[in-house]
């Protein structure tokens, strides 16, 4: 048994290529644009959404998944991870929040083994070692190092995505086969995470770690907020919770959170493009990024030739335990 099948390689690869398109739009607007952070987030959220739940003329709109609370604790979720990140590329980079959101990749496992009831092998500890290895050496060198505002910033976003990804792989509608039904669905989630935005704010100023400016009624309704939030809603951001959601459900948290550790190189070249168009100012890396880089890519070296080695493992002790045996997982 291969531990990706080429379809689901493709489906988690092209998830990050478009998580990594968002988060450099993200920062383009915020840097180039007078836009509204929270604002164009949630309208990211609005329009994203629409434009899921209204494909598909003559299809029921699925009333009934707003009042699920499942989906609402999804979107409360949600919002804290997207709020959180978006907040974090005021202080940093985009390939430097990549490297800090590694601190996702041991969350991940902790998640699998404590909650899903699939414990890794022990030598995969070891490359999540190596990760937040290197995800703490660029926390450190940073201004103020780790009172940073980013370092808390990203550490909330992460435990939030991870918690959001538990939810989703245990969503009973998140395993519709119908794919217009999906969409639909994957939209739903989209509002209601948009409502929390509006509805909650108070409650995520108090969970977050960090003060988080709300948005101004001038802020909400800005040209050019609103024209980021439809672009990027509609083109981006719906189509990322799509294949979240499908790569969630697909290959489980564990692989969807090693496909996204690639995200820091990817986001590296897409901003490296975009200063050639003078929209983000030039990526200045020093050797303690490419140091923090280095450490990713081996950690994420060690994961993924564990996690082969594992497979195989349970594979090879599946087939030499006698029918009604209970294996032993190794080690």
């Amino acid at each position: 048994m291969k531990f990706f099948h080429m379809p689901v390689l493709i489906l988690l690869v092209s998830t990050t290529v478009v998580w990594a398109m968002l988060l450099v739009c993200n920062r383009i607007a915020l840097t180039a644009f007078d836009v509204d952070v929270y604002a164009m987030t949630c309208w990211q959220l609005v329009f994203g959404g629409l434009a899921l739940v209204l494909m598909a003329p003559g299809r029921l709109i699925p009333w009934r998944q707003f009042t699920l609370p499942i989906n609402w604790a999804y979107g409360v979720l949600r919002v804290l991870t997207g709020v959180s990140w978006t907040a974090a590329l005021v202080y940093i980079s985009a390939p430097e929040s990549g490297i800090l959101s590694q601190t996702g990749m041991p969350m991940a496992a902790l998640a699998a083994a404590f909650i899903l009831g699939r414990a890794p092998g022990k030598a995969e500890w070891f490359g999540h070692t190596i990760l937040l290895a290197g995800a703490g050496f660029l926390a450190w060198h940073l201004p103020d190092g780790l009172a940073n505002p980013a370092v808390w910033l990203m550490l909330a976003s992460e435990v939030t995505a991870i918690l959001s990804s538990v939810l989703a792989e245990k969503h009973p509608d998140n395993q519709i086969k119908d794919a217009w039904s999906h969409l639909r669905f994957t939209g739903v989630l989209l509002l209601i995470t948009a409502s929390v935005f509006l509805i909650f704010p108070p409650l995520i100023g108090f969970i977050s770690p960090v003060p988080i400016p709300y948005t101004s009624l001038e802020g909400f309704l800005g040209t050019e907020t609103i024209l980021a939030g439809l672009i990027l809603g509609t083109l981006l951001r719906g189509p990322a919770m799509v294949l979240t959601l499908r790569s969630i459900k697909t290959a489980g948290i564990e692989k969807y959170i090693l496909a996204t550790s690639i995200l820091p190189f990817i986001l590296l070249g897409l901003e490296m493009l975009a200063a050639r168009f003078d929209l983000t100012p030039a990526p200045t890396h020093d050797s303690v990024f490419w140091i923090s880089a280095l450490l990713v890519m081996l950690g994420i070296i060690q994961i993924t030739y564990s996690k082969r080695r594992h497979s195989r493992r349970l594979k090879a002790l599946g087939a030499t335990t006698p029918a009604g045996a209970a294996p032993t997982a190794p080690a």
